[in-house]
């Protein structure tokens, strides 16, 4: 258990997810994660734990040392991303860390691990500071930023945005970037029905994205069956 370290150097934080790795468990999670570092079979509450517990005051000669660590596993990128989101009063250097460490994400996971840690920041300053990503080439660089839409900023103020965001500024066809915006295009369905429901009508968004989206949202338990009846209507087929 996490409880029983220190978790104030770089060197603890790896030995404790040694010696909480699981090989069962490893081989079941990585056919889900499908990561482009090697795992060990950690799993995420511990990860999130560590984080959690590791001094604040630390974070930077911690994440510094992962930075150049050649070394990487999935576990290691994920504490660092979780490490990075924490709730700090300096904004600032929660941001810098993220923009340095998303470019080396290699899994949905890492993506939808973090982004929920931010909601504690302005969501003025994530929805600016990471827009960048939509240009970016790596498919969980720009999931990072639709996920951040829906973490932190799905709202009445911003679901104009968001929507907008989707239909003219989203590169899709890449299955993780696909895969997210249908997600948020699904809870938009829930949320705001009524402004997002016309973007289905007139097709708006590429087949995949918008038949997952028509799925996610008829699978919903807070969508009424009459809805879920005319969602299913709206199908693209092949």
């Amino acid at each position: 258990m996490t409880d029983s370290f220190k978790c104030d150097t770089y060197a603890r934080i790896k030995d404790i997810l040694m010696n909480n790795a699981d090989k069962d468990y490893d081989a079941f999670n990585s056919r889900i994660v499908k990561s482009e570092y090697p795992p060990v079979g950690v799993r995420t509450p511990v990860i999130k734990k560590l984080a959690k517990n590791t001094p604040i005051e630390n974070r930077e000669k911690i994440l510094d040392e992962f930075m150049r660590d050649k070394d990487k596993t999935y576990e290691l990128v994920l504490y660092a991303g979780c490490l990075a989101a924490r709730k700090s009063a300096h904004y600032g250097q929660t941001r810098d860390y993220l923009s340095a460490l998303v470019p080396l994400f290699g899994s949905w996971a890492h993506v939808d691990c973090v982004t929920p840690l931010l909601t504690w920041a302005d969501r003025a300053a994530l929805w600016r500071d990471f827009r960048y990503l939509l240009d970016a080439d790596g498919q969980y660089q720009k999931r990072f930023y639709i996920m951040i839409m829906f973490s932190c900023c799905l709202n009445d103020e911003y679901v104009d945005s968001i929507l907008d965001t989707l239909r003219c500024d989203v590169q899709y066809g890449q299955y993780y970037v696909d895969m997210a915006a249908a997600w948020l295009l699904a809870e938009c369905l829930v949320k705001y029905y009524d402004k997002t429901l016309p973007l289905f009508e007139t097709r708006e968004f590429p087949r995949f994205v918008h038949n997952k989206a028509l799925q996610k949202a008829r699978e919903s338990f807070r969508i009424p069956p009459d809805i879920k009846g005319y969602l299913n209507t709206l199908k693209i087929k092949s």
